[in-house]
This record gives structure tokens, C-alpha cells and sequence, in this order.
């Protein structure tokens, strides 16, 4: 029996009646379109716990369901549906629908449940999302206060915040904190430039809390979108309670997500490994096309050297992650293997964790620019905002960009490569990396080669179903066909929602939210829908 299935039994158990129930959710879309758990995702969502922690746990009985790990709710756990007075539902912006779908289920059993929604997936469409939910959050996560104070009433909100890690079954020997939010760049693919909301530094002792909470693990992981947006003014404040702890033998080891420009300045990287740094993120997105970066607004990629920026790390003793970025609409698929054979050829770098399809998010310059420019393909869905379905309309046939999503991004061709590169890359750092970063080292090939495999290893009894990766004619989920009863009022929720249509036309009915919105500088007020 799992952990979420001891803690529903315990609830059952005390049958504390009074006690409102509480029900939280991280909605999600697998990319293969199937239902599937990917049980070894990482990194992987710390929202609902910190979400958790503001409901009383004297007054509310909390339960955490995270799509991501456990896989589609009213498959696997539908029992879940009928029984909450409140549910609390995020997710990405790909998965706008999912939260939809989850909504249905549950008004369908209960319709005086209270649903609030927030995340991503709600950020990028407030005014039309309105209809659906009761409340929507689209700000931070303390905007849950006012929705419980406010819903149900102020014996509810926790009268201490204390994240919920105890509820978080799929947080294993990894722990999730944030330390700052949002991003002090601003490039013009990122769902974070679309919100438009400033970065900052938490303060520390909001830290302290989920240290706290969270015990003994082996490594905690700073989900951080950017560890170091306000240079070091708050850099060391942050660190010092995790290498605190480390001493104390609470945890052994941090990993965080930076930018480039956090290894402009070598101290930075010894302070990081000398403060118990095992590993970095970073989003490189492309090695050899400065022109591409200094379209999208992120030139600060190309003004240092990336081969030695990620030497210089390596050879300090923390291991360098990162990604790359495909976009269609500026760059070949002829661009992105020469990007493949300089990291093949160059034993100094590792092989990327993967390679991301640029996406026109809703309230992106580059959304903006590629609907202007008609470049968004006909009939694309918000289901289709993720990394393995083309939305544009690419600078090359068709074909050849969609044979390298199915196959080029997982370096389908270039195994045997692969293979040597690793081998001459472990040569190359068998002094400064040490046994565990070797092996995480080895894990990210495995976890590009493999992806399914590597995510999601239960998977395999489930056989893929064709898919075309362009979203004019990719099929949808099974999932938009009810399994559960529905009732007739919320039959719509599960229609897809289009973004453009077949004459490649915005939705007139998302028009307020992705025409003549003004890009958000401001926190969020929560906002009452007028369903409620």
C-alpha cells in the first residue's frame, strides 16, 4: 500500500466529520497523449504543498494528488472526486483543460463543491477561465488564504503556514523548496514572461518553514526558476540555512537552477560547491546560434564562451545540466544537428536532459509575433502548448521538423555518439565529479535516450497509439471522452480549448486574454469568478 493510500485510510479511520475536506490537485498532460505514469520525473511540482499548508490541519482533512506521478485521477484514484468540500487545482499551461475535465468530475458529483484554480495553466487565460472555477488564484500561493477565509471562513486558514511534505508521496529522497519566484529575464518564449510578474527573494524564514517540514532527506532542490535573480544581494542569506543543515546532517547535498550569468563570476561556483552544490541547471538553449538568441531576448547566452562557462563548473566539482531550445519558425533541423555533433565532438560538455520545441505561450512576445505573422498552425489547442507537438509553421517542410521531434531530440541517430562522448566526458571529470554525480551524470543520458523508459518505466504495457506531433491534425487525449457520469451543464468542459482556429484566428472567446490584456507587473488579486 502506497503513502497516499495510507493517509486515505487514516482519514477514514478518525471519521472526523466535521472537518472540512480538502482536495488538491496538479493536473497534467503526458506528452505521448496516453495515460501513464511518469514515476521518475524530475524535477517535479512542490505547489501543492506549499498550497497545503495554509488550510488548518485542526479544522481541514488534506489530500494531495499529483498527476505527474500517480497519473490521471479519475482512472486511478475516482473515489477522490466525490469526496472533498474543496478542491485546489494547478498546472502548467499545457494543461488548462485538465483542470477543466477534473472540475466536471467533481461538480458532476457535488455541485455545491468550491473549485479554485490557479497555476500557469489559469495565468495565461484569467478572463475565460472565469466561467469555470469559483475562485482563481493568479498570483502566488498565499492568494489560497484569501479563497479558504473567504469560502469557508478564517477557522480554516492555518493559523502557522507549515508546508505539508508529510502529504507529498511522490517527494521521496528529494525535497522541493522555493526560495524566490519568477525571473528577472524576459525571453520571448517563456510562460514566465507572459505572467509578467517581478522577480523575488523570499524571505528566509519562509525558507525555514519548509526546511523544517521537510526531515531528513538526501538532497533538497531549490524549484527556484531563477536562484540568483537579484545578483547576490540574497543569494548567501539563502543558501546559508541549507548548508546549515547540511552540517547537521540533515540533508547532504542542493541543487538549484541558474543562468548564465551565474558563472560570469568564479566565486560564485566555488561558494556554491563549498556550500554543498551537487548540481546546476541551466537553460544554454543553443551553442552555436547567437542570432537566434538575440531574437529571442536572451543575449546573455551568447556573451561568454558556453563550452568554458560549463568547464569551469564541471572542473569545480558541481555537474552542469541544461537544455536546449528548437524553434521552427527561425531555426533548420539542419541548425539543430550541428548543435547535436558539437556536443558529440565536444567531451567537455554533457549531453542535454532534452530538447524543447518552442511553444507560442499565450502572452509571450513570441506568441504575439507568430499569430501577427500567421505562423500559428490552423486548429491549435492549448493541449498543445507542450514540447512534442509542432504549433507553427516551420522555415522547412514540415516532415523533416516533425522526424526530429519524434527522433533527432532524443538523439534517435546518434547513439553510438552518444555512448563515446560519455565514455571520453567521464574520462575527461573523473577527478572533480564524484561517484553520485557520475551516476546522475550517467542517468541524464539515459533519461534522453530513453525518455519513457526513464520516466516512466510501468508504462511499457501500454502501447503507444500514432501520433502526427503537429497540431492541425494531432489526435486528442482519450481522456476528452468522459469515463466517469457527467452531468449535462458540464458536458462542455471537456471540448478542447482552441486558440486558433482553421483560418488561423485567434478564439474570439480568449481574444480579452491574449489580444488586449496589459502584460501584468503587478501581483494578482484573487478574484472571484462569477460562477461562484
Amino acid at each position: 500500500m502506497g503513502q497516499l493510500e495510507r493517509h486515505l485510510n487514516s482519514i477514514k479511520s478518525t471519521h472526523k466529520t466535521p472537518n472540512k475536506r480538502v482536495l488538491i490537485v496538479n493536473c497534467y498532460f503526458p506528452e505521448m497523449r496516453e495515460s501513464i505514469k511518469r514515476s521518475n520525473e524530475v524535477p517535479d511540482t512542490a505547489a501543492p504543498v506549499l498550497l497545503a499548508g495554509f488550510f488548518n490541519p485542526e479544522t481541514c482533512d488534506v489530500v494531495l494528488y499529483n498527476e505527474v506521478n500517480s497519473g490521471f485521477i479519475e482512472i486511478y484514484q475516482p473515489a477522490l472526486l466525490q469526496w472533498p468540500d474543496i478542491i485546489v487545482l494547478t498546472g502548467l499551461t499545457a494543461a488548462f483543460d485538465r483542470l477543466l475535465h477534473v472540475t466536471a468530475y467533481a461538480k458532476s458529483y457535488n455541485s455545491s463543491v468550491i473549485v479554485a484554480a490557479g497555476g500557469h495553466a489559469v495565468r495565461s487565460l484569467p478572463q475565460y477561465a472565469r466561467q469555470f472555477f469559483d475562485y482563481l488564484c493568479l498570483g502566488d500561493v498565499e492568494e489560497i488564504e484569501g479563497v479558504i477565509a473567504e469560502s469557508m471562513g478564517q477557522q480554516y486558514v492555518a493559523e502557522v503556514f507549515t508546508p505539508r511534505y508529510d502529504l507529498a508521496y511522490w517527494m521521496r529522497q528529494l525535497g522541493y523548496v522555493e526560495s524566490s519566484r519568477n525571473c528577472n529575464f524576459r525571453c520571448d518564449f517563456c510562460s514566465l514572461t507572459a505572467t509578467g510578474l517581478p522577480y523575488s527573494a523570499q524571505p528566509v524564514d519562509y525558507l525555514e518553514r519548509q526546511l523544517d517540514a521537510l526531515g531528513k532527506r538526501f538532497a533538497v532542490v531549490f524549484n527556484d526558476n531563477q536562484l540568483v535573480g537579484d545578483g547576490n544581494k540574497t543569494f548567501d542569506q539563502r543558501i546559508a540555512p541549507v548548508k546549515a543543515r547540511i552540517d547537521a546532517g540533515q540533508f547532504q547535498h542542493w541543487f538549484g537552477f541558474v543562468t548564465d550569468t551565474f558563472f560570469w563570476d568564479d566565486t560564485n561556483i566555488q561558494k556554491a560547491r563549498q556550500n554543498g552544490c551537487i548540481s546546476l541547471f541551466v537553460g544554454v538553449e543553443s551553442f552555436a546560434d547567437q542570432v537566434w538568441l538575440d531574437k529571442v531576448n536572451k543575449s546573455q547566452n551568447a556573451k561568454r564562451n558556453q563550452v568554458d562557462l560549463i568547464t569551469r563548473c564541471l572542473d569545480e566539482g558541481i555537474l552542469f545540466k541544461y537544455g536546449l531550445v528548437f524553434d521552427p519558425t527561425e531555426r533548420t533541423t539542419a541548425q539543430m544537428y550541428q548543435e547535436m555533433d558539437i556536443i558529440c565532438d565536444t567531451p567537455e560538455v554533457p549531453i542535454p536532459l532534452f530538447t524543447f520545441t518552442a511553444t507560442p505561450y499565450p502572452g509571450t512576445p513570441m506568441f504575439k509575433q507568430r499569430l501577427e505573422n500567421k505562423q500559428i498552425l490552423p486548429n491549435t489547442n492549448m493541449r498543445d502548448l507542450e514540447s512534442s507537438t509542432l504549433c507553427v509553421e516551420p522555415m522547412q517542410p514540415i516532415d523533416e521538423v516533425v522526424d526530429f521531434i519524434k527522433t533527432g531530440k532524443n538523439f534517435r541517430n546518434y547513439r553510438s555518439k552518444v555512448y563515446r562522448h560519455q565514455i571520453e566526458f567521464m574520462r575527461r571529470y573523473r577527478h572533480s565529479l564524484d561517484w553520485k554525480q557520475k551516476i546522475y551524470a550517467n542517468l541524464n543520458v539515459a533519461a534522453i535516450l530513453f525518455p519513457r523508459a526513464f520516466s516512466s518505466p510501468l508504462s511499457f504495457s501500454k502501447k503507444a497509439r500514432p501520433r502526427t506531433h503537429i497540431s492541425t491534425t494531432e489526435r486528442l487525449d482519450d481522456i476528452y471522452t468522459p469515463c466517469l457520469p457527467v452531468a449535462a451543464e458540464y458536458r462542455h468542459y471537456f471540448e478542447p480549448t482552441v486558440l486558433v482556429d482553421a483560418g488561423r484566428e485567434i478564439n474570439p472567446l480568449l481574444q480579452a486574454d491574449v489580444l488586449d490584456r496589459v502584460t501584468q507587473s503587478q501581483p494578482l488579486e484573487v478574484l472571484a469568478s462569477s460562477s461562484a
